[in-house]
């Protein structure tokens, strides 16, 4: 019952109209223009290490770590 109820109102909404999307937007005024990529990148600051090798070493640690948690015996 409810999925003959959900098929007949998904139905419903996909006959409503849609808007036009050019008629969207408070004005019609053109698009701003565009800057040179080496300017941004300028103004953007150095660039951050890669944190890919830092992260690999972590994960490796806590695998062995695991692994001699997961090797040593319960405690009585």
């Amino acid at each position: 019952m409810r999925l003959t109820a959900l098929f007949f109102a998904l139905a419903l909404a996909a006959c409503a109209p849609f808007p036009e999307l050019d008629a969207v937007g408070p004005d019609r005024a053109a698009p701003p223009q565009l800057l040179p990529i080496d300017d941004l990148l300028a103004q953007a600051g150095a660039v951050t290490a890669d944190p890919g090798p830092a992260l690999a070493a972590r994960a490796a640690g806590l695998k062995a770590r695991a692994t001699a948690i997961a090797a040593t015996p319960p405690a009585p």
